[in-house]
């Protein structure tokens, strides 16, 4: 395994390779290569050279479901999208040599398949030229539409503000290139790859008729993220008078692809019609400070907490009457669906759906909620509108909580063993 994201991070990408690991566990021996914690965290810089040599003094780690983690060097990353980039670079050439000494070293086993995460682009041209040297088969587990993302670039800052100076210069050339070279980069890493996991069926279909164009069937398969939960919270409905007020809760990352002003706006004009929209935003994110700016100069009723992990989100959960998950408009977002929506299905609690493609077509399948367009803040303003005056709409029956449960227990589990014994059967 090679990933930028690993236990005991407690993200997305984390929790997913946990679960994952989890179910491997049975039939292969894993080694992972991962850099230490350090994402959301503010490194000092003496801090960070103590956090370096303490893990080069470790051969490995022991992760939950008995894995080996190798930590690699980093350096400390932050919430600009430069940051983050030079932060993926070093991780990623350490991920190399750290693969290389481990593969060519004493006593050491070539590995049978090397597995590459993605998000953190680098990781996926670090796979394969591992494969390569290695001559080993790798797989990429692809969680969002990348490489089609880097094409809403020009885009991935308008939710938090005005422009820096140093994304005005990039902006004028570098940006394009690098974008241009990341997009070929990965689409050429996927082309050849023994397999593709993905999580959404979308992504799939597309990457399958994008791929077939060019002579050879790509390996696919759909691997959702339905983790099991930190939370036992199961919402029971009562049923309520119409109301003045209505409680919505967002819990996740405040970023550039989620644009919550469309929130924020949304609020604004509900209060025109009577309906005072109270927002309770739980996490963090580039664009956190950017939206609590919005909501003051707009006087929307909006409360902001640090974000929490799952297990410690019930208060909020009990306080909200609907859920919100939110993307904005980007056309490869048709194509993801936000972990979030499968751990508010398991709880049972309304979601107020902002979202296009395969996520809206799954809350509306599942009657888990109901589903407005991204960037129209009056049609989302109108929904919660009448969530308040129609109590009995936020009720929302098992169909959802029963949906995640067989796709984590029985689909996932069959489709990951038999994608996995496929790619080892083609050596």
């Amino acid at each position: 395994m090679i990933s930028q994201y690993w236990y005991p991070e407690n993200g997305v990408p984390q929790r997913r390779w946990t679960w994952l690991s989890e179910l491997l566990r049975e039939n292969f021996a894993l080694e992972v290569i991962a850099p230490p914690p350090h994402y959301r965290r503010n490194l000092k810089f003496l801090a960070w050279i103590r956090q370096v040599v303490e893990r080069g003094r470790k051969n490995f780690e022991l992760g939950p479901s008995g894995e080996r983690i190798h930590r690699t060097f980093f350096i400390p990353s932050g919430n600009s999208l430069t940051q983050k980039a030079l932060n993926q670079l070093t991780v990623a050439m350490g991920m190399m040599l750290k693969l290389f000494a481990l593969s060519f070293g004493h006593s050491s086993k070539k590995p049978d398949v090397i597995i590459g995460t993605v998000p953190a682009l680098p990781t996926a041209v670090v796979t394969y030229f591992a494969s390569r040297v290695l001559r080993t088969p790798y797989v990429i587990d692809l969680r969002d539409a990348w490489p089609d993302l880097l094409s809403q670039s020009d885009q991935w800052n308008k939710s938090i503000g005005s422009r820096s100076f140093r994304e005005l210069i990039l902006s004028c050339g570098p940006l394009q290139v690098a974008s241009w070279l990341t997009e070929r980069s990965v689409n050429w890493v996927l082309e050849h790859a023994s397999g593709v996991m993905v999580t959404s069926s979308h992504l799939e279909e597309n990457l399958r008729s994008k791929f077939s164009k060019r002579g050879r069937e790509l390996p696919l398969v759909t691997i959702r993220n339905v983790f099991p939960s930190r939370t036992d919270f199961v919402h029971r409905y009562m049923e309520k008078d119409a109301k003045a007020t209505l409680n919505v809760l967002y819990a996740g990352t405040i970023g550039r692809a989620q644009n919550l002003a469309n929130a924020i706006e949304a609020a604004r004009i509900a209060a025109t019609s009577g309906v005072d929209v109270q927002l309770r935003f739980v996490g963090s994110g580039a664009a956190k400070e950017a939206l609590s700016e919005i909501a003051e100069a707009l006087d929307v009723n909006a409360e902001f907490y640090f974000r929490r992990p799952a297990d410690a989100l019930d208060e909020h959960y009990e306080w909200a009457d609907t859920a919100l998950v939110h993307l904005t408009d980007w056309e490869p977002l048709k194509r993801a669906v936000p972990s979030k929506t499968y751990e508010l299905m398991s709880s049972g609690l309304h979601i107020s759906g902002v979202v296009a493609g395969e996520a809206a077509e799954i809350i509306e399948k599942c009657n888990a909620g109901e589903v407005v367009p991204p960037e129209r803040p009056e049609e989302l303003a109108a929904l919660w509108v009448h969530l308040a005056n129609n109590p009995a709409a936020l009720s929302v029956g098992n169909l959802g909580r029963e949906w995640v449960e067989k796709e984590r227990t029985e689909i996932a589990p069959e489709k990951l063993h038999s994608f996995m014994l496929s790619v080892l059967g083609d050596r």
